[in-house]
């Protein structure tokens, strides 16, 4: 069976040892592609400085992530886990061995409607259910609520049989773009980088350009920081095609 991952986050970016470690081993990172997918900035992280990252939102316009195939087939159900717990790892490094989630956040998985075993969703609920507690969409047997993703580039549906993603607990309200924005102005810590490497690595999401608009309006220090260069040009290209 073809499984891969669904990323909206630095997952897919990040060069800590844990993930580049989970990316080369556990994925195919020449398949990636973009999809289409209902995410935005909902989760405010105290790790982050209280700055926000992604999250998934079934109720929200699509934006944009990344699907990346596994590097080996998932032939049974304790492949599936296998992957599930190496995904959640990269995600959470100090997560005990064996674990799927925690209190702020755990794995899902999306079943293709063909193809997968039916006794696959219910051994996968009884593994969940062990191991780990519904955070929306994720439900208590496990499932991603969300609809199958498909290609940005023709909109087709993502040629796999099962995709394992990671949701997390977002506010009860959602944020405001400017509240997104002011968040990243007000620390000094860096935390800005997870934006604009998202915009650099085509994470998406419907109000990047009302986000963008509030840090040019508030220029921080950090805005000129080379590093952010080709993002700040596509959003400022964006920004230009908007008007």
């Amino acid at each position: 069976m073809r499984g891969g991952a669904l990323i909206i986050g630095s997952l897919l970016w990040d060069d800590k040892a844990q993930r580049c470690g989970w990316r080369g081993s556990h994925l195919c990172m020449d398949e990636k592609v973009h999809v289409r997918v209902p995410i935005y900035y909902g989760r405010r992280a105290r790790k982050r400085d209280e700055t926000f990252t992604m999250t998934f939102a079934p109720d929200r316009p699509l934006g944009q992530g990344v699907v990346v195939s596994c590097a080996v087939s998932i032939e049974d159900i304790s492949g599936l886990v296998s992957e599930a717990e190496a995904l959640w790892k990269a995600e959470h490094p100090t997560a005990s061995p064996h674990s799927i989630g925690t209190t702020w956040g755990c794995v899902g998985v999306l079943f293709r409607s063909q193809g997968v075993p039916p006794d696959w969703r219910r051994e996968w609920a009884n593994h969940f259910r062990a191991k780990a507690s519904a955070i929306p969409p994720v439900d208590n047997c496990g499932l991603l609520g969300i609809p199958w993703p498909t290609k940005t580039s023709d909109n087709t549906p993502v040629d796999l049989d099962m995709i394992l993603a990671t949701a997390t607990k977002a506010e009860v309200q959602a944020p405001t773009a400017d509240a997104i924005a002011d968040a990243w102005v007000e620390q000094h810590a860096g935390h800005e980088r997870y934006f604009f490497e998202n915009v650099r690595h085509g994470i998406r999401t419907t109000i990047d350009g009302l986000i963008w608009k509030r840090i040019e309006e508030r220029q921080p220090k950090w805005l000129n920081d080379n590093a952010y260069g080709e993002s700040v040009c596509l959003l400022r290209e964006e920004a230009a095609m908007a008007v």
